[in-house]
């Protein structure tokens, strides 16, 4: 996994595992059990067929351009050139999102199950839980007051926001950092950096009960939950991440 830690995204490879998988056993979020939350993932996928541009599923994915569609004004077939008609400034945007969220989802996992938030602040669980609150509230509100561009648009930046608040108090960049220059700050355990980047073959073959003491259930439960928002809308990169972290 420290390997796809420092790899940039490819969506073309996650599309094509996501395909190999049997279904996905993520659980829903009550969020998207109203009828008008039905409405809208009915409308981004039937939307979805019509104007995804087969240049551009090539270049960005399908879980790039469903967030596009929740994000900027949705093109239209008529559109002429179509493929001129895409806001490429934030295309670009929604796959550095993507790349951000897996890398947050895989550092924190693997750094969890090495121990590395077995003494995360009480201020930080606290921040992360508001933050939590905070989005699911947002995104609740704009999903039930209409299917319109703003709301959608609203809805991406309620998880945007909530992924800078786990990105920052999950120490996100600072792990990824440790282990490209294996040298490691104040706020990284040397010693926990050294146990990440020695023999991950070796490693990933032990018993993960072995680990299982030091790992903060409540981080595991964020990137689970994380996940589960994320699910509907960047649906084949979900589907991978909750496989690697299960």
């Amino acid at each position: 996994m420290i390997n796809e830690i420092l790899t940039p995204l490819n969506h073309r490879e996650i599309e094509y595992n996501a395909i190999g998988l049997s279904g996905s056993e993520i659980p829903d979020s009550p969020i998207y059990e109203s009828d008008e939350a039905k409405k809208l993932l009915d409308w981004i996928g039937q939307t979805g067929n019509k104007v995804f541009d087969d240049d551009l599923v090539m270049d960005y994915g399908t879980d790039c351009l469903r967030l596009y569609l929740f994000f900027e004004n949705t093109p239209k077939e008529q559109d002429a050139p179509f493929y001129e008609s895409w806001n490429e400034g934030a295309l670009e945007g929604m796959y550095k999102f993507l790349g951000r969220y897996r890398r947050m989802i895989l550092t924190a996992s693997i750094w969890n199950r090495r121990g590395g938030y077995r003494d995360l602040s009480k201020e930080s669980m606290e921040k992360i839980q508001c933050a939590f609150e905070n989005a699911k509230k947002k995104m609740d509100q704009c999903i039930r007051r209409a299917n319109t561009m703003p709301n959608r648009h609203n809805i991406v930046s309620a998880l945007m926001e909530l992924l800078n608040v786990l990105q920052k108090e999950l120490k996100i960049g600072e792990i990824v950092t440790g282990i490209r220059q294996h040298v490691v700050d104040a706020a990284v355990p040397k010693t926990l950096v050294q146990k990440l980047t020695h023999d991950e073959t070796a490693d990933s073959n032990k018993d993960r009960t072995t680990m299982q003491h030091d790992e903060n259930e409540a981080v595991a439960q964020l990137c689970r939950e994380f996940i589960i928002l994320m699910a509907p809308i960047a649906c084949n990169l979900s589907k991978i991440l909750w496989q690697k972290i299960a």
